[in-house]
């Protein structure tokens, strides 16, 4: 059975990856495999949710969210 703090340190560690995996993002296809990868798990929510959630939590910074969010935004 996973503890508390087990699940909270594999969220952190799965946000982590995320957030790097987003500063090294350079392309918009880049992006849209990234997002193609996340949304393959269903645990996963979705990328423009996750990153508003990493900006509230102030875990990004605004101009990696405004990059990310618009390019997110452009696809729709």
């Amino acid at each position: 059975m996973t503890s508390t703090a087990q699940r909270t340190i594999q969220t952190t560690t799965g946000e982590d990856m995320l957030i790097d995996a987003l500063r090294g993002i350079k392309t918009k296809p880049e992006l849209k495999l990234l997002q193609e990868r996340l949304t393959s798990n269903p645990a996963n929510p979705p990328l423009f949710n996750w990153v508003c959630n990493l900006l509230i939590e102030r875990r990004i910074s605004r101009g990696l969210a405004a990059r990310v969010l618009s390019q997110l935004h452009d696809e729709e």
